[in-house]
Parts: structure tokens; C-alpha cells; sequence
């Protein structure tokens, strides 16, 4: 005899992180571009390209590491805080 067949859905609920931190990647990629405002476009440019990196992570995280891809967010947003005190204090942008 075969076992009965279960056609319910898969939980989602572990997945939580997952989706909060796509959405806090959403937000992060708006702050780097909008920082165009106050750094130049190389700059702008570079820290997309860390974004990228950081969002092809966070896809690659999605099922196996929801908290991680939760975390990346606060991550990027403090490299972005750096980067740009940094270019300030240093390299004189301003807006």
C-alpha cells in the first residue's frame, strides 16, 4: 500500500526574514541612488555594485539563511553611512 499523498502547501512562515529583507534591500538600493545627490556618480556607481553583489547573496540565501538575508540590509546601510562620511571627511563631496 503507498502512503497517502499530501497536497497541502509548504509552510512559508520560516521564510519571514527572507521577504523582510528583500524589502529592506528595495529601500537600501534607493538610499545608494539617491545618494547621487551628495556623492559623485563613481561612487554612486560602486556602491550599486555592492548592492548587486549583496542582493545576488541575499537570493542565494533566501530559502537556506532567512535571518542572514534579514541582516543584509543593516549591513549595507552601514557601508552606505561609512562611504559616504567618509567621502565627506576626506574627498570634500558635499551636496
Amino acid at each position: 500500500m503507498s502512503e497517502p499523498v499530501d497536497d497541502r502547501p509548504a509552510d512559508a512562515r520560516h521564510l519571514i526574514g527572507s521577504f523582510i529583507g528583500m524589502i529592506g534591500m528595495a529601500c537600501v538600493l534607493f538610499v545608494i541612488l539617491a545618494s547621487g545627490l551628495v556623492a559623485p556618480w563613481w561612487a554612486v556607481a560602486l556602491m550599486t555594485v555592492v548592492w548587486l553583489v549583496a542582493f545576488v547573496v541575499g537570493t542565494r540565501w533566501f530559502m537556506t539563511h532567512p535571518w542572514r538575508v534579514a541582516a543584509l540590509p543593516f549591513v549595507l546601510l552601514a557601508v552606505w553611512i561609512a562611504a559616504v562620511a567618509a567621502g565627506g571627511a576626506f574627498l570634500g563631496w558635499s551636496a
